[in-house]
């Protein structure tokens, strides 16, 4: 397992402090500001610390209220909304200096039989003959600034590769998908609650890139302004991510300085395990 993998996973261990508050006092993940997909899967670990065994996590709402600054405590606030007799809510507050910077609304429900059908995946090359992203970066790195190549050639807890071709360094007008192929940098540990969040963390990576490709942009663009605004998540089965997935990602419209981005998150063998959904701030300074 990698480094960053290890550093990734120490991210779940989150400490008790008194019933439903737990705290993260370790280096956070981010640059100017804690990056999203941590947020979300510490509040869903954090949530998973008051649900009875058996119950798994079908549903993820949540907002982005805050910057959150990497340098300090967090803390999470679990609200036992509801507990049923077969889906269990509860509510996560992320507070910083007695502000909450991310809320979420998180069910969970014990497995049971049922309706099934899924779409089927798109044709789209697999894994095995792509680039990853960082073999893409090394390839690039002799035109990037010094001081900015420690980022740029960073170690990463998740290897992914790109299936439509994408010019880090120039913006394009391309459509608005993106499909990308994700496996973690080692073998995790059996607990199905870690698959989950670290899925859940990587989800947040690429679906406002699918809603900015057509306006010849990207995130290096000096004047383009972004961040996330919400995400969604919906778990539909068991998760193993052992292996190669794959996030196909689309956006129907952007609007009002807003993007909008829809995935569907696919095994290899094309068995559909979740979906996101995610708005994100899209501006242009002049």
């Amino acid at each position: 397992m990698g480094k960053a993998l290890k550093n990734t996973l120490k991210l779940f261990d989150l400490t008790r402090i008194d019933r439903d508050l737990y705290s993260w006092t370790g280096q956070s993940v981010g640059f100017q500001r804690i990056f999203g997909g941590q947020i979300m899967a510490q509040c869903l670990i954090a949530g998973y610390q008051t649900v009875e065994k058996g119950r798994m996590v079908h549903s993820f709402h949540s907002y982005f209220l805050r910057p959150g600054d990497f340098k300090q405590n967090i803390i999470f606030e679990v609200d036992r909304i509801r507990d049923g007799k077969s889906f269990t809510t509860r509510r996560v507050n992320a507070i910083q200096n007695g502000e909450a910077i991310f809320s979420c609304s998180i069910s969970f429900q014990k497995r049971e039989k049922g309706l099934s059908h899924q779409i089927k995946m798109p044709k789209i090359e697999g894994p095995e003959n792509l680039k990853s992203d960082l073999e893409l970066r090394k390839d690039l790195q002799s035109k990037i600034p010094k001081d900015y190549l420690p980022m740029w050639l960073r170690e990463r807890e998740i290897e992914t590769r790109q299936v439509e071709p994408v010019d880090l360094l120039k913006a394009e007008k391309l459509p608005p998908y993106r499909s990308t192929w994700m496996k973690p940098t080692g073998k995790l540990p059996v607990d199905e609650r870690i698959h989950q969040a670290l899925l859940l963390y990587v989800s947040d990576m690429g679906l406002l890139g699918a809603a900015v490709n057509p306006h010849e942009v990207n995130f290096m663009s000096k004047k383009f302004q972004s961040a996330s605004l919400d995400h969604v998540m919906w778990f539909h089965g068991k998760v193993n991510f052992n292996n190669w997935i794959l996030h196909h990602m689309h956006s129907p419209i952007s609007q009002n300085a807003r993007g909008f981005s829809r995935g569907s998150i696919y095994t290899k063998t094309g068995k559909l395990v979740a979906s996101t959904a995610q708005e994100g701030l899209m501006r242009i300074w002049d």
